[in-house]
């Protein structure tokens, strides 16, 4: 069922391309380096997600074909790509986990060190991965902000 496996991509990219390509548009018009970088990681999120999801998909029509058919190398196809994409969809969301505690330790951190440069970049990437999490689910990738001197000249 490699079809489904590519449909789901196809669709992870046409999601991502759809809003994802608008908001980086956007972030580039109005030279938003922040808002850029949103866009491409709603473009990367959504890919991947297709990705996940087609598979996951793929195997459990494998699985299901398999039974019925009784063709043990089809369900044993689907058994292995059921738990690779869920093993891959665990993981991410464990480094997802880890990386918001990160900014949230980094936030708490700017406050008590009273630096604004901290905060920022914290609240940044946490407002990243919550706008991005609110498309895609369990699987996000995210681009890291590389404008730290930004904060400085009044950037955002």
């Amino acid at each position: 069922m490699k079809t489904i496996k590519k449909a789901g991509i196809i669709t992870g990219a046409v999601l991502g391309g759809v809003i994802g390509g608008t908001v980086s548009v956007i972030g580039k018009v109005t030279k938003k380096k922040f808002v850029d970088e949103l866009g491409e990681s709603i473009i990367d999120s959504s890919i991947l997600t297709g990705e996940l999801y087609g598979s996951l998909a793929s195997g459990t029509t494998d699985l299901i074909s398999g039974k019925i058919k009784k063709n043990q190398k089809k369900v044993d196809e689907g058994m292995g790509d059921i738990k690779d994409s869920g093993g891959a969809i665990v993981g991410n969301i464990i480094t997802s986990t880890k990386t918001v505690i990160d900014n949230s330790g980094e936030i708490v951190s700017g406050i008590k060190q009273r630096d604004g440069r901290k905060i920022v970049k914290g609240a940044k990437s946490l407002a990243k991965y919550a706008a991005v999490s609110t498309i895609t689910v369990g699987s996000l990738k995210i681009k890291q902000s590389e404008d730290d001197d930004n904060f400085k000249k009044g950037g955002s």
